[in-house]
C-alpha cells in the first residue's frame, strides 16, 4: 500500500481552502470605510432628512404635528427679518474671511520659510493649543480685556484717550470670530508654504526678483489651493458661528445663528428654523462648491 495515499492532499495555492482564508482583497476597503459610512448615516445624512422633513410640518398648540404645507418656506423666506440677517451674515463672514486671509499669510510666511525648525515646530505647537481650547473661555476672555473697564481701556485712559466702545459692535464681532478661524488659517497656511519647493524660491531670487515679487509669482500661485482651502474654511466657521455673534454684539443686529434659537423661542417654530437652518447649509454647500472649484482649477 502507498504511504502517500494516507496523507491529506497538499493545499495549492488556488484550492477553495486557501481562497476562504487570504479574503477578497478588493473587500478590504470595503469593510474597512463602513464605519466611516455608518456613522455619516446616522449621524449627518439622517438628521439632515429630518430637518428637511420637519420643514413642511406645523406648529399647533406648542406641538409639532407632521403635515406636508409650504406656509413655513413662503413666511421665512418672505421675511425682511430672514433677509437682513442672510445678508448681514454673508457680510460678517466674508469680511472675516478677508481679515483672516490678510492676517495669516505674513504670520505663515514668517513661521514656514523664515524661522530656524526648532521656533517653527514651536510656533506652529502654540497655534495647534488655541484650536483645542475652549472657545467659549476665549471669548469670556475678550469680554473681560474689551469692557469699558477692561484692561485696552484702562491703557487708553492712562494716555487720556477713552474710554471707547470696544464691546458690542462689528470690531468686537470680527476679533471673536479671528479668536476662533485665524489659528486655523494660519496652520493651513503654513503647511502649505513648508511644502513649496526652496528651488523655486532660489531661482526667482538668482533671477533678480525681490521679495515682494516671490511673494506675488511663486508663493502664491504655489500654493493658491491652499488659500482657497483656508478661505473657504474660514467662510464655513464664520457664517455658522453662533457665540461670537450673541457674547460679542448682544445678537444685534442678529444673524442666522441667532435668528433660529430666536424663532424656536417664539412659539416653538421648530419647522420656521429649521428652514433658517437648510438655508444656512443650502449657502455653505454653495460657497464649499466654489471652493472646491477653485482649488480644482488652481491645481491644474
Amino acid at each position: 500500500m502507498d504511504s502517500t495515499a494516507a496523507l491529506p492532499a497538499k493545499a495549492g495555492p488556488h484550492t477553495p481552502h486557501r481562497a476562504r482564508t487570504a479574503g477578497n482583497p478588493a473587500a478590504l476597503p470595503v469593510v474597512l470605510g463602513l464605519p466611516v459610512l455608518v456613522w455619516q448615516v446616522v449621524f449627518f445624512l439622517a438628521p439632515l432628512v429630518f430637518l428637511i422633513v420637519i420643514t413642511f410640518w406645523q406648529v399647533r398648540s406648542f406641538r409639532l404635528e407632521p403635515a406636508f404645507v409650504l406656509d413655513n418656506w413662503e413666511r421665512v423666506l418672505g421675511a425682511g427679518t430672514f433677509h437682513m440677517a442672510l445678508w448681514h451674515t454673508l457680510k460678517v463672514a466674508a469680511t472675516n474671511t478677508v481679515l483672516a486671509l490678510l492676517l495669516a499669510f505674513p504670520a505663515a510666511y514668517t513661521i514656514a520659510l523664515r524661522l530656524p525648525q526648532r521656533q517653527r515646530d514651536l510656533a506652529v505647537a502654540m497655534l495647534v493649543v488655541p484650536v483645542f481650547s475652549s472657545y467659549m473661555l476665549r471669548i469670556y476672555a475678550w469680554q473681560v480685556v474689551l469692557s469699558p473697564e477692561g484692561m485696552v481701556n484702562t491703557a487708553l485712559s492712562a494716555v487720556g484717550i477713552g474710554p471707547l466702545p470696544l464691546l458690542g459692535g462689528a470690531f468686537s464681532l470680527q476679533v471673536g470670530l479671528l479668536t476662533l478661524t485665524l489659528p486655523i488659517a494660519v496652520l493651513i497656511l503654513t503647511f502649505a508654504l513648508s511644502g513649496v519647493d526652496p528651488v523655486l524660491v532660489e531661482a526667482a531670487e538668482n533671477l533678480g526678483y525681490r521679495r515682494s515679487r516671490v511673494v506675488l509669482h511663486v508663493l502664491i500661485p504655489a500654493i493658491k489651493p491652499a488659500i482657497t482651502l483656508a478661505a473657504t474654511t474660514t467662510f464655513l466657521l464664520a457664517f455658522g458661528d453662533y457665540i461670537s455673534p450673541l457674547f460679542m454684539t448682544g445678537s444685534k443686529p442678529p444673524t442666522l445663528s441667532i435668528l433660529i434659537v430666536d424663532t424656536v423661542k417664539s412659539g416653538s417654530q421648530w419647522p420656521r428654523a429649521s428652514v433658517i437652518g437648510v438655508s444656512m447649509l443650502a449657502v455653505l454647500a454653495l460657497v464649499f462648491g466654489l471652493g472646491r472649484w477653485f482649488a480644482s482649477r488652481g491645481a491644474k
